[in-house]
């Protein structure tokens, strides 16, 4: 079974996962994930009442109609080195461009809110970053090192014609907009980051801490080779069906968002593109590896995050004011992770405030 899951060799699993030191636990702590994942996917099986389908999702051929709707933005793809990306837009584009990171398991549709917010004060792009939606995925797991999709960023702002933007980001999108904000200040005139922490925040925090297996789970998890990829396509996709569901208000609105995210996430091989993201995130020579003063970010930054956040604390997010040199920070009495989702209303109040701008 073990060559079946293609464990990663012991000794790079440590190095991968040391976030600041060795420790032999988080090798077991990766097995143990991975063992107890397969288990609950085999026993899901064995009392499915239709196995024959349990490990096929449903074939969506068509988008549903709230991923077409106009009312959202045009539809657009951009040509970049080796890849080609989708995006969404809406606004002038002679306006300040906001560009919008999604966070694993999302696509462009997670920012519906904010594009209709915030299309008379901004050129907003929603992009599908690489492996997403309808942008390319490439099949190599090196082909999603945090430099090149990081560049990716670079040349798409460069490519739509303008020098610099507001960048936005959620969950994974804020942590590589994080990076991107270190490296690339001077394309940045506002960074916002919802429900991630700063980068060195996160390396000193997790090296300390005796929650890191906890928090790092489902990271552990994802290092597997194929069981991740079958277990959350098994069973229609059923592991997203709780987040499209967030911040829905009425039954049918609810229905629209499952099929969305299904319609997405339904597609051969679409799950490879989003775990190859964490399968590159901390290997030798990746950018997490940054010293702290590398990562210092001296763009004017707003940091967003739920109340109810269940993987990091107060404490943990707070601290991040400690590697900014312009930092705002609200919390969102309401909400959890999925802060531009659940609570829309009262986060775009708190961006346009950052932003200077009247919605």
């Amino acid at each position: 079974m073990f060559n079946r899951l293609r464990i990663l060799r012991q000794t790079d699993i440590i190095v991968t996962f040391k976030i600041g030191r060795k420790n032999p636990h988080n090798c077991f702590t990766f097995i143990f994930a991975a063992l107890v994942q397969l288990y609950l996917l085999l026993w899901a099986w064995l009392t499915s009442k239709d196995r024959l389908h349990f490990w096929k999702p449903k074939d969506r051929s068509s988008p549903p109609a709230c991923l077409v709707s106009s009312s959202l933005g045009r539809h657009c793809y951009v040509k970049l080195q080796g890849i080609r990306l989708h995006y969404v837009e809406v606004g002038d584009r002679k306006k300040p461009m906001l560009l919008c990171l999604h966070g694993f398991a999302e696509t462009w549709y997670s920012w519906k809110h904010q594009l209709r917010a915030f299309s008379k004060t901004h050129w907003v792009i929603a992009v599908d970053m690489r492996g997403y939606g309808d942008s390319d995925k490439p099949h190599r797991a090196d082909e999603y090192d945090l430099r090149i999709v990081i560049d990716d960023i670079r040349q798409l702002i460069l490519k739509l014609g303008k020098e610099t933007c507001v960048l936005m980001g959620h969950g994974w999108g804020a942590g590589i907009g994080w990076l991107f904000a270190a490296i690339h200040p001077n394309m940045l005139t506002h960074f916002i980051a919802l429900s991630c922490p700063h980068p060195a925040t996160l390396k000193y925090n997790f090296s300390n801490s005796w929650r890191r297996p906890y928090i790092l789970r489902d990271l552990f998890f994802f290092q597997a080779r194929w069981v991740p990829e079958v277990f959350l396509q098994s069973q229609d996709n059923i592991v997203i069906e709780s987040i499209a569901k967030i911040g829905c208000t009425t039954r049918e609105d609810a229905f629209q968002e499952v099929e969305a995210y299904k319609y997405y996430f339904g597609k051969p091989d679409a799950w490879r593109g989003p775990l190859n993201h964490y399968r590159r995130l901390f290997n030798p020579g990746s950018l997490m590896w940054m010293t702290k003063s590398q990562l210092r970010v001296r763009v004017p930054t707003l940091l967003v995050f739920g109340k109810r956040e269940p993987n990091f604390c107060q404490r943990i997010i707070s601290s991040c004011s400690e590697n900014v040199d312009r930092f705002d920070f609200h919390v969102i009495e309401s909400a959890s992770h999925w802060v531009q989702k659940e609570t829309p209303d009262k986060f775009n109040v708190i961006l346009a405030r950052f932003l200077n701008v009247n919605l």
